[in-house]
């Protein structure tokens, strides 16, 4: 017999975790305030649709094997604000990206955090994947320079 889901603990065990074969992703929509993700969010699809003027904050929790968000920038960004992805740690994103202008990719091995431009095309996607230290980054990008990193 196939085991329907698995279970754990989250990090404060506040929370049980289920993992369930075949079921819906979880979503999150970001539009003007800032949104803390927490373990029990792993697995989840993060909608970007930023409109306003003022930059926005997506925190993400402290890095634990196998949790993982995918952001994806849902629209054409319609303001000037931007959306600033960062660890509960600084110097624990390694970042790599899609080729820029000067062919060479983006890549930051200990960022700070990694920023969404105002610049930036709707369909661009950030997949964030943790280990028990690190959390690595994956940008894909169609405008150069729509996706920074800082650190």
């Amino acid at each position: 017999m196939k085991d329907v889901f698995s279970v754990k603990r989250s990090a404060d065990s506040d929370d049980v975790l289920k993992a369930v074969n075949g079921q819906f992703l979880n979503t999150i929509k970001v539009t003007d305030a800032d949104v803390t993700l927490e373990d029990v969010d792993s697995g989840s699809v993060v909608f970007c649709s930023i409109s306003g003027s003022s930059d926005i904050a997506i925190n993400l929790p402290a890095p634990a094997l196998g949790l993982n968000f995918t952001i994806i920038n849902a629209l054409t960004p319609s303001g000037s604000g931007d959306a600033v992805i960062t660890p509960v740690t600084a110097d624990t994103l390694v970042v790599m990206g899609a080729a820029d202008s000067g062919a060479d990719g983006m890549t930051n091995l200990l960022a700070d955090s990694v920023t969404i431009e105002a610049a930036s095309i709707g369909g661009e996607r950030i997949d964030c994947v943790a280990d028990e230290t690190r959390w690595y980054i994956y940008a894909h990008m169609q405008a150069v320079g729509s996706i920074t990193t800082t650190g």
